[in-house]
């Protein structure tokens, strides 16, 4: 395809589809799908959605775009749109992604997670299969080089063996948590077979941002690696109400990774010998990595355009990703239900 021949509309004007950098006019990279896509060489975008008239419009000003539109249907009956971003609330995701569907959209990038609900998230990946369409779910760690460049570290052997990964993160298991999920598949190229909650010290209020729905949970994760060993994530909740986290220490037997600050900060330390203690090891001097994490977004566009141009066949995080992590998500819901006894996932 020749510049600017991709045509993409973005649904939904909130903080990631079109907030985040509204005010900064030439940013160095992108927090937004609008940002993304408007600086891409390939990418026209077409038109801005919200059911907010006013905050669609003012997207479209912002961000150039052709036309503002409340109502999606609309917007897919009167353009022929390449690539459609959902960045609605969950809870509106199928109101966006039927029509976009019946209109032949080719990719649709979808914020995580894929929907409010399990059964939803299955109607919605066999939805996309129907119609023979391409997904992208913004589980946005598969876009950082950071994380990338750690996962191959890992599959070549260089931490040795992961040992355990631990976790802590806040704002909810589904909003929060399954970043922290699909992160440690990803790193580790597992899947996870078996959940279990391990209930929440967390004051009931710390949901109140979501109306109690989505729990904090302190939680364990086995995954399955593809030569059938098992390694454990345990996860600790925190209130969010009082600080943003989300951190990972990957424990390997010649290597420790943490990564803080949502991935804006890596420190690897290697494995040697105690110069005190004969016979022991320790942990070696902390080196900073390159974290690059806020290049995620910029990434995934790239990709999500590559994708309609028929250049590359499957995303880095689709539909049926995303779903599995959905019933990781389930396993520990169904599990705080059950007395914190483990829940096997079945897989997709």
């Amino acid at each position: 395809m020749n510049t600017k021949s991709i045509k993409v509309a973005i649904i939904g004007c909130g903080l990631i589809g079109t907030q985040w950098d509204a005010e900064d006019t030439s940013p160095a990279f992108s927090l937004t799908h609008a940002a993304g896509f408007s600086k891409h060489p390939r990418a026209q975008l077409v038109a801005m959605c919200d059911h907010d008239s006013d905050k669609a419009r003012q997207a479209a000003q912002r961000w150039d775009a052709q036309a503002s539109y409340c109502d999606p249907s609309t917007l897919f009956a009167e353009h022929q749109i390449d690539v459609a971003v959902v960045a609605t609330t969950s809870a509106a995701r199928w109101n966006v992604i039927e029509p976009a569907l019946a209109a032949g959209v080719k990719v649709l990038v979808i914020e995580k997670p894929l929907a409010t609900t399990l059964d939803e998230s299955r109607k919605l990946a066999a939805a996309i299969d129907s119609a023979g369409a391409k997904s992208i779910i913004n589980f946005s760690r598969h876009w950082d080089p950071s994380m990338v460049t750690l996962r191959e570290r890992i599959m070549i052997g260089g931490m040795g063996p992961v040992q355990r990964l631990v976790g802590t993160y806040g704002k909810g298991i589904t909003n929060n948590g399954s970043h922290m999920i699909d992160l440690c598949a990803l790193l580790c190229d597992a899947k996870p077979v078996r959940a279990r909650s391990l209930g929440s010290p967390l004051n009931a209020t710390e949901a109140g941002w979501d109306q109690g729905k989505d729990r904090a949970w302190d939680a364990q994760i086995e995954f399955e690696s593809k030569d059938e060993s098992r390694i454990q994530l345990t996860m600790l909740a925190t209130d969010q109400s009082a600080f943003t986290c989300f951190e990972l220490r990957v424990i390997g037997r010649q290597a420790i990774c943490d990564i803080s600050n949502g991935g804006r900060s890596i420190v690897y330390k290697e494995i040697k010998d105690d110069p005190n203690y004969a016979g022991y090891r320790i942990l070696g001097e902390a080196v900073p990595q390159p974290a690059r994490a806020l290049e995620a977004m910029d990434w995934m566009v790239d990709e999500a355009l590559r994708l309609a141009a028929g250049e590359i066949q499957a995303s880095s995080c689709d539909a049926h990703s995303a779903l599995l992590t959905a019933l990781t998500v389930d396993a520990i819901n169904r599990s705080g239900q059950a007395d914190g006894h483990w829940q096997e996932i079945a897989l997709p």
